[in-house]
């Protein structure tokens, strides 16, 4: 029997979810549940949604990093001399990458100068001027140009011109192909990328009449819906030309999706199932397959009650009176709900997206003693818990669920308050977030739908459920579409405080985290494709959305003088409030390198604030929130370096630079280009050194986005000429050369071809020209067969760099097949093929107890036979136990068992042990016990989820291992 996909998690090119949230309070760094017992010394680290795990990112243009890495080798070796030249042309910090799927760029641009001089043209002139000058790179026909239409040209506060074309044909969009350019005042041209398709016309012309949508818009919502694990509700379509909008707000829109393997015509959906259940889809508008996946959620008369910090605070704790329509935040006749020009407000307690009777709040001073008179005076709860003082007011107690009602209307009203009050700040220069730029607007259509007291009454007994506590969240739609801001109760019912250490409280009353939550809406408004697509997907763009976030909310509570910043360090505390002044996050986001201060204590007793290096080992594994800390601090840094005006504006500005799916060392580069533009690059040096000084310097590497495991290193740029990196890359066991093989720089080139990025020829050799001379820490190769190569190589005039990497024996691309399994086959997605792609951006999903997925704390085993091309004495296998399919990281493999046989009948055990979280995410090499003679056969059993207490825990808690358990990959080394 096998179980349908439609209703199982999805494939994923990263574990790492795209939406946006505070810290979900967890014991192990895995996820909450109701037994959850978190060490109340230690802050929290969770990778789901106040114990919501969520379905993870998804694009069919990059499916797994092996077809990445083959395609980028082809694109590669396919490089002419002219555009071998024109690379050469930009210098040693001239960047070009080519996409692996389009051969078009992804990224042209220079960290020490602008690609063209001065200009008096138009910016949109100075763009396609440039482009078709360059055919040699850019690969754009005229009839390609004819398909550009654009779609903004927008002025930040530095005169920069942010201008984005996309793709149309027959009135049909491209899906985040096209073209994006900064210009500055000037006329000088700072990058063009976008990654355009090239020759897309004649291309949609061939198809058309085969990509005729079979799909109906309702249909392709439906499969969105089931996707994500929602029930598909009726809801009216209204069609308009290529577009359908449904009565409940879910959109469907035709669109163009191109892949490696062309064109295909699909259904852009929006959806809202409920509660965090927000994402973007594009369905195949022929198959109804998934293409692509992403998780939206990283919340007189008008006299209000309300506070600027938190309650109880030394400065900003006390209630004052704010009127919300001299303000502008709310129309004169405003009467009966906080729905106001950039935010619409209302207490979801069912946690249903809707103001329901009941769960709206009458506008402020409209119902005194004489119909006048400021509302809402807070009520306090002193005997709710041990953390409740005068410097924290506790605003309900969890041992009274229903006692949230008391403060609810000071509770929407506040959070009315400071996210309008937000939204007016972030509209000013340096920051200069404004409509044009995408911020939000009712205006615009898009004003933040701002969920208070969200699921406070989704428990049994009237209080929240374990998944609507102690977290935080904030959907973040393209430009034109509503976001979904949802705050949480913080105290879990029935937690003694050793068990939950966060005072009873609202996150609507911590100006932290909701500054914090809607701080994500403008880094996903802000790093976006050429069609306005947020990027921030893998773990290093998340990770830095989450440190975006940090950041921004601090800078306004310090910069107002609501929370202390001098000289000292370990100062500034994120969550200060629920976290009743202990640390929220790991450290304070003002530890310097090698401060000392309690608060700037790294888990190895370490002191300090973080670098590079530190990124996996903050949280204990690798963690957006976590790994973030890293960029927060080296932000921090740049602040107090600048001053606040100057950091503000270079550190908004290069969100705008940013290329897609950035690293942190794109992002490092961006910043860099933001000062080029302001200043001319007169404070290059000392960008350099606030970078190099955190582990981010020149040679620093990275194999793309989600690695997880960055190398750091200190060095400012080099200067002087450059030299010739080259080599062999041959099989270590035969000597047999390696055609077909990528080789790049990581940290240099993000594994597309371009600068710092080569391909060997029939005889295995490599040359990559115009390489700055220095040790780089991560040069990476990749062939089909073979393990994945990261390596330190010392680059001088006349040396070269060998590679032997080992074959592995149970890829799919070397010879393995899957003989045989248990469980259902959730193929195409993340079938058992997927267990030896060789890797590990897709992987083996299936169920932890029968086939259809039912929750359950009794694991049925599921193991996956492998045949090896030919008989061979095993040394070691390699395990990537992680999640996968879009499940979260629970789902991954805990228990294991490795067999073997010669004949495939006859099994004897080779490996067991057990997994945790602190092996996602990574190979895990495994030495054979015995039987590892002639094998022809492998199997790998899974024999448990990582839920943590999974007898406890499933299926009553809030985890996604209780149905499914997975395994990213298997490798084999040895000898025939």
């Amino acid at each position: 029997m096998t179980t349908s996909r439609r209703g199982r998690g999805l494939l994923a090119v990263s574990a790492v979810s795209a939406a946006a949230t505070v810290l979900a309070m967890t014991a192990t760094g895995a996820n909450a549940a109701q037994t959850a017992k978190p060490d109340p010394a230690k802050p929290a680290q969770s990778e789901n949604f106040g114990g919501k795990e969520q379905k993870g990112y998804y694009d069919a243009r990059t499916p797994n990093a092996k077809t990445t890495y083959a395609r980028s080798a082809k694109v590669a070796g396919k490089e002419t001399a002219a555009s071998e030249k024109f690379r050469n042309s930009l210098g040693t910090q001239g960047v070009v990458e080519l996409d692996p799927n389009t051969g078009t760029p992804a990224q042209v641009t220079k960290l020490n100068g602008f690609l063209t001089g001065k200009s008096g043209k138009k910016a949109e002139t100075i763009v396609l001027d440039y482009v078709k000058a360059h055919p040699e790179v850019f690969k754009l026909s005229a009839a390609d140009l004819g398909t550009l239409k654009l779609r903004k040209d927008y002025v930040d506060d530095l005169g920069t011109h942010h201008i984005f074309w996309s793709q149309v044909v027959d009135g049909v969009e491209v899906f985040g192909n096209g073209l994006k350019a900064n210009v500055t005042k000037h006329g000088q041209l700072v990058s063009v990328m976008g990654s355009p398709v090239s020759g897309l016309a004649s291309a949609a012309q061939s198809r058309s009449a085969a990509a005729a949508p079979k799909l109906s818009a309702s249909a392709a919502r439906s499969a969105a819906i089931e996707d994500i694990g929602g029930t598909a509700k009726s809801a009216t379509a209204k069609s308009a030309g290529v577009s359908t909008t449904f009565s409940n707000g879910d959109t469907a829109k035709q669109v163009w999706f191109h892949t490696a393997d062309g064109l295909r015509k699909g259904w852009l959906t929006y959806v809202n199932a409920g509660g965090t259940k927000v994402y973007s889809h594009v369905i195949d508008a022929q198959t109804g397959g998934l293409l692509f996946r992403r998780n939206l959620s990283s919340a007189a008369n008008g006299d209000a009650l309300v506070q600027d910090n938190y309650p109880g605070a030394a400065k900003g704790g006390t209630q004052r009176v704010e009127n919300l329509i001299y303000n502008k935040w709310l129309p004169k006749n405003a009467k009966t709900l906080l729905e106001g020009t950039s935010v619409a407000a209302w207490a979801d307690v069912n946690d249903d997206n809707q103001p329901n009777a009941g769960e709206t709040v009458k506008v402020p001073g409209t119902a005194g003693p004489s119909g006048t008179g400021a509302e809402y005076k807070l009520t306090s709860f002193p005997n709710a818990s041990s953390f409740c003082s005068a410097s924290y007011i506790c605003t309900w107690d969890p041992a009274k669920p229903d006692s949230w009602k008391t403060n609810m209307n000071q509770d929407v009203t506040n959070a009315f308050y400071l996210a309008s009050n937000f939204h007016d700040w972030l509209a000013k220069p340096p920051i200069s977030f404004t409509p044009a730029a995408g911020s939000f607007d009712a205006a615009g259509g898009d004003p933040v739908h701002l969920n208070a007291l969200d699921g406070a009454a989704t428990g049994a007994d009237g209080g929240p459920d374990a998944n609507h506590i102690d977290n935080a969240n904030m959907n973040t739609p393209p430009d034109g579409t509503p976001p979904t801001m949802q705050m949480y109760l913080w105290h879990q019912p029935g937690a003694t405080d050793a068990q939950d250490p966060y005072v009873p409280a609202s996150g609507a009353n911590d100006a932290s985290i909701l500054y914090h939550e809607y701080t994500h809406g403008l880094s996903n408004r802000l790093v976006v494709d050429a069609t306005g697509n947020s990027t921030l997907n893998s773990i290093q763009a998340g990770s830095m959305g989450e440190a975006w976030s940090d950041f921004y909310a601090m800078d306004y509570l310090v910069s107002h003088g609501l929370e202390k910043d001098t000289t000292a360090p370990g100062e500034v505390l994120e969550g200060k409030y629920v976290a009743h002044g202990e640390l929220f996050r790991t450290e304070a986001i003002d530890c310097r390198v090698k401060a000392v201060s309690p608060n700037c204590v790294k888990a190895n007793g370490a002191k300090g604030g973080y670098t590079y290096g530190d990124f996996p080992t903050i949280g204990g594994t690798p963690e957006v929130h976590s790994s973030g800390e890293v960029w927060a601090q080296t932000l921090w840094d740049l602040r107090e370096r600048f001053g606040r005006g100057y950091a503000m504006s270079i550190i908004t500005r290069a969100m705008e630079l940013a290329p897609a799916d950035p690293t942190m060392l794109d992002m490092r580069n961006a910043v860099v280009q933001a000062d080029l533009i302001a200043s001319g690059g007169k404070n290059a040096d000392i960008i350099w050194t606030v970078f190099a000084n955190r582990g981010m310097g020149w040679y620093a590497g990275v194999v793309d986005g989600g690695d997880a495991y960055p190398a750091e290193d200190f060095h400012k740029p080099p200067t002087g000429a450059t030299t010739t990196l080259s080599g062999t890359v041959k099989d270590k066991d035969t000597g047999a050369p390696i055609a077909g093989a990528l080789v790049y720089v990581g940290g240099h080139s993000s594994g597309y071809a371009g600068d710092y990025a080569g391909s060997t020829d029939a005889a295995g050799k490599y040359t990559i020209t115009g390489v700055a001379p220095g040790t780089y820490p991560k040069v990476v190769v990749s062939a089909p067969g073979y393990e994945l190569i990261v390596q330190s190589v010392k680059v001088s005039p006349g040396a070269s760099a060998n590679f032997v990497p080992r074959r592995n024996w149970a890829a799919s691309s070397g010879g393995g097949t899957v003989a045989g399994f248990n469980g259902p086959d959730f193929s195409p997605q993340c079938g058992p093929d997927f267990a030896i792609d060789n890797a590990q951006g897709t992987g083996w999903g299936s169920t932890t107890g029968d086939n259809n997925g039912t929750a359950t704390n009794t694991m049925i085993a599921k193991h996956v036979d492998i045949k090896l091309p030919a008989k061979v004495n095993v040394s070691n296998f390699n395990v990537d136990p992680s999640n996968t399919c879009g499940d979260p990281g629970s789902s991954s493999t805990g228990q294991y068992r490795i067999e073997t046989s010669a004949d495939g009948s006859t099994w004897a055990t080779a490996a067991e042990g057990t997994f945790g979280a602190a092996n996602r995410g990574k190979y895990n090499l495994v030495a054979p016990t015995g039987n590892a003679t002639g094998v022809q056969y492998v199997r790998f059993w899974m024999l448990s989820p990582q839920v943590p207490d999974f007898a406890t825990n499933c299926p009553n808690g809030a985890f996604g291992g209780c149905k499914f358990t997975d395994m990213t990959e298997l490798q084999v080394f040895g000898t025939k």
